[in-house]
Formats: C-alpha cells, sequence, structure tokens
C-alpha cells in the first residue's frame, strides 16, 4: 500500500497536452518531487517532460503507472506494465462494471492480468489520489482545486465516488474551514477496496480520523473487525440505501447495497460514527479532530449574546443527553461582577447586558475566564457573531486556556459572510470547531462524546442493550454473519 501513497516515480499512461491526461501532468508538477514518465506515442513532450512511446521505453524504473485510457486499451496498457515490472497500477478510466455486461467483460480481463502478475490495481473509475501536505494530487481532477490553496490538516477521506472526492475537496477548500490530510478516491474496488484503505490510514500517522463514503461494502465482517479495533475515529456515510438508491448505485460503481439496517446496526456496535450527508459528515470528522476527551454525559456551559439562543441550546443538548452545567456560588459571583446590578448569573449566560458595559470580546474574555475555572463545566458551547464590529476574539488564547483547563470549547458562529469565513479559518488553525447551526454543534459534541464512551469505557452503542456476559458471543455473531445476511437480501 505504501508504494501508492509514496511512490519514488510515477508513470502517466495517457498522457496528453489537453483534458484530464494533461490535467494529470500538471497536478503532478504542483507539488510531487519523483521522477515523472508522460506516455502517449502522439507527443514527444509534454510540459517540458520528455514524453515516452509505451511504458516499456521507460530507460528507468517507475513504482506506479495511473492510467487514463479509453476502457477498451486499459487491458494493453496493463499488460505492457506487467512486462515493464509496474506492480502499483491506478485506473482512472471510466467505462468498467459500472456500464453493463461489456464494462464488466473488460474489468475481469484487468483482474487476470494483474492477479498474473502480482499488481495491485487502485481504481478502476477513479480519480485517485490526493496528499494534501504533502503536494501530491495524483488525479486528473482540475487544476483550479488548490487555485484558493489547499489546507492541510489531519482528516482523511476514502470516497466510492471519483467527482464527488474532486468536487468535495474543491468546496472545502474554497471555503478555507477544514484541513485535508489525504484524499482516496477508489470507484469500482476491482482490488483494492475501503478496507485496505481504512486499515493502512489507521495506521498513518499524519491522519487522526477517516471518514469514507461508501456505496457497499462487500467485506462487511472485515471492515467491522477493522474499524472495532481503531483507536481513531471512523466515519461512514453509506449510500445506496432506498431502493432507487441501489439502482443508482449499481449503474455508479457497480456496487450492490445490502441490508441498511443491519449495516448500520454492525458499524455503529464497530464504534463507526454514521453520517447522514456529505457536509455533516465533514463536521463529524473535525468534532471528533478537534474535540479533546468529553464525558458521555458531560456538562455544558453555554454562552449566548441571546436568551432565546440559550433556551434553544439547552432544548438541544439535554435532548442529547447533555447536562446544563449547574454553575458553582463562586463561579455566580464573578459573573455577577462584569453584570449590571439588576442581573442574576445563570447557565445559560447571557452575555448581551455585560457587552453594553465592557464591549463584546472583553466580556466574552471575562466570562469565558470565569466559566472555564468553574468544576462543574466540562465544555462551553459559545454563540458569537462575527463581523458587527472592528473587535477581534483572540481564539489562539482562547484555546491555550480551553486546553489548560482540560474542558472543550466550541462556538456556534453567525454573521457577515467574509468575516465569518476568516473567523472559521482561524478557528480551523486553532483547533476549535464551529458551527453554523446549533443543532450541528450538537450533534457533534455528542459524536464526539460517544466515541470518547467507546475508546475510554469499551462501551458500545446504545443500540444494542446486550447484557455484558453475552455481549462479546453477541458481537461475534453479528459480525461472522454481516455478509451473508446481507447478501441474502440479493438471492
Amino acid at each position: 500500500m505504501d508504494t501508492f501513497f509514496h511512490p519514488a516515480s510515477v508513470a502517466v499512461v495517457g498522457a496528453s497536452n489537453h483534458k484530464g491526461g494533461y490535467q494529470i501532468i500538471r497536478n503532478l508538477l504542483y507539488g510531487y518531487k519523483g521522477a515523472i514518465y508522460p506516455v502517449n506515442p502522439r507527443y514527444k513532450e509534454i510540459e517540458g517532460i520528455l514524453c515516452f512511446p509505451s511504458i516499456e521505453d521507460v530507460p528507468h524504473a517507475v513504482d506506479m503507472a495511473i492510467i487514463l485510457v479509453p476502457a477498451v486499451a486499459v487491458p494493453s496498457a496493463l499488460e505492457g506494465c506487467a512486462r515493464k515490472g509496474v506492480l502499483r497500477v491506478m485506473i482512472q478510466s471510466a467505462g468498467f462494471a459500472e456500464v453493463g455486461d461489456k464494462g464488466r467483460d473488460i474489468q475481469e480481463r484487468c483482474a487476470v492480468i494483474a492477479k498474473e502478475a502480482g499488481m495491485r490495481i487502485w481504481g478502476p473509475n477513479c480519480m485517485g489520489l490526493v496528499d494534501v501536505p504533502k503536494k501530491r494530487l495524483f488525479t486528473f481532477m482540475n487544476t483550479r482545486v488548490y487555485e484558493d490553496g489547499l489546507i492541510p490538516g489531519r482528516i482523511s477521506l476514502i470516497s466510492q465516488s471519483g467527482i464527488f472526492s474532486a468536487a468535495f475537496l474543491a468546496d472545502l477548500m474554497s471555503r478555507r474551514t477544514v484541513g485535508i490530510g489525504k484524499v482516496c478516491s477508489i470507484g469500482n474496488k476491482m482490488d483494492l477496496d475501503e478496507c485496505d484503505l481504512l486499515e493502512y490510514l489507521l495506521k498513518d500517522t499524519e491522519t487522526d480520523v477517516v471518514a469514507l463514503y461508501l456505496e457497499s461494502i462487500p467485506r462487511g465482517r472485515l471492515f467491522a473487525q477493522i474499524a472495532a479495533g481503531a483507536t481513531k475515529p471512523v466515519v461512514v456515510l453509506n449510500g445506496g440505501k432506498s431502493k432507487a438508491g441501489a439502482r443508482a448505485a449499481m449503474s455508479h460503481t457497480s456496487s450492490l447495497s445490502g441490508n441498511s439496517r443491519l449495516l448500520d446496526g454492525v458499524l455503529r456496535m464497530s464504534g463507526v460514527t454514521l453520517a447522514n450527508d456529505f457536509h455533516q459528515m465533514i463536521d463529524l470528522v473535525r468534532a471528533l479532530a478537534m474535540i479533546p476527551d468529553v464525558p458521555p454525559s458531560c456538562r455544558v456551559a453555554v454562552l449566548a449574546f441571546s436568551g432565546g439562543a440559550g433556551i434553544l441550546s439547552c432544548d438541544l443538548l439535554e435532548k442529547h443527553g447533555f447536562h446544563i452545567a449547574q454553575l458553582s456560588e463562586n463561579t455566580k459571583q464573578a459573573l455577577g461582577s462584569i453584570f449590571p446590578d439588576w442581573m442574576p448569573a445563570a447557565n445559560p449566560v447571557d452575555l448581551y447586558p455585560a457587552m453594553e458595559l465592557h464591549g463584546r470580546v472583553s466580556a466574552y474574555d471575562q466570562a469565558v475566564s470565569i466559566v472555564l475555572k468553574d468544576p462543574n463545566v466540562d465544555v462551553i458551547l459559545l454563540h458569537y457573531v462575527e463581523g458587527l464590529s472592528d473587535e477581534i476574539m483572540d481564539l489562539s488564547a482562547l484555546k491555550k486556556r480551553a486546553d489548560n483547563a482540560g474542558k472543550a470549547v466550541l462556538f456556534w458562529l453567525i454573521g457577515r459572510r467574509e468575516s465569518t469565513r476568516l473567523f472559521h479559518c482561524e478557528a480551523q488553525r486553532c483547533g476549535i470547531p464551529v458551527y453554523e447551526e446549533i443543532s450541528r454543534a450538537v450533534e457533534c459534541l455528542s459524536a464526539a462524546a460517544h466515541f470518547q464512551r467507546r475508546e475510554v469505557a469499551g462501551e458500545t452503542s446504545d443500540c444494542y442493550t446486550v447484557p455484558p456476559s453475552e455481549h462479546d458471543t453477541h458481537k461475534e455473531f453479528i459480525l461472522r454473519s454481516t455478509e451473508e445476511r446481507i447478501c441474502d437480501e440479493y438471492d
């Protein structure tokens, strides 16, 4: 697996001076430091790099080949790779099992060639690999994806959908709110699949949390076992749960979806956090990466600029099993010193009167300092409006104080567009999660708390109420029978 992520040399079979074959070369030149070998008999050079008529004409060893030629020409290209001794190949071409019997026959021929050569295949019908921190773009995605600047981070993604991985990466980059490590588009999964990549990324020292968009999990039992043994958070968004979605998955990546209730239950039991849509998936992984140790039923203090928003926060927090912290008498007295005489201190803390007396940032700064000292508080949920004044909150100092106190801080943020974007960017740099909806903030806090419960206490999801003495046997039965019971749905 490591050769796919760290090849010393890359050959591009199907390189060109236009469209996808050109974009692969351009993307490699963006940051890849190894040798690049364009392969196409129609060109002498591409972007100033000598082009070879076939991969066998490359005079040096090739660690990995990226193939982007019509599907009917891929078997011949693979045979050339086999003769050259290239044992790691990304097939980014489409037109295989996802298009029907003809494409399936081509895919099966490719699988035979690869097996006989001892070759590992990534794809086909995929967008390849992006390693943001190392600036390695082994993909034909449009070069505009990094024009706004790629934000390196420690969140890695595995996606069965190629265009999704490219478009979503562009969305994340343009918003400049999420730091990404590696993005792996796996397509039809002819050989390498989510199990191989999940296992690799869970051992990757540059990855803190893994998110996956999948349309099928053929090796369901193995996937569940890998996830159950993970010490890092794993978030899964599973497509193809409905009948219409399953049909679409078949034509998209030739994926056979299974019993969604059974699969979701097994994934939860294995410690996986489940997502319902793309942006929620990213919000969840960001929370799991940024929120430190959080007790399962933590005590939350809400610092708000509006009484109504504070009330709504209490409703949502209690709905998710959290406690509204009972502030200590010392905390109440200290907060009273920054409030008008007529206002009692309580949780949620309505900061607007204090803001009128001391200014917005000063009121927040003093209140946060006071509440962080309260032994009855585990988490602070801050409501904040950005862009209405020139005052700037020192998020780096806030994060340091929260870490020193051993407590988590997260934001619900609203305000003017450009100001909130800059706030998001700075919060990302400081490691503070920020959300655009109170409900999403609470939902993500809940995910972090549940992961910590599994990690620290060794518990499993609330959806299973198995007596402790029966737990291991029950879990093994569920994992053992996953693949058989999913396949039964299609017999």
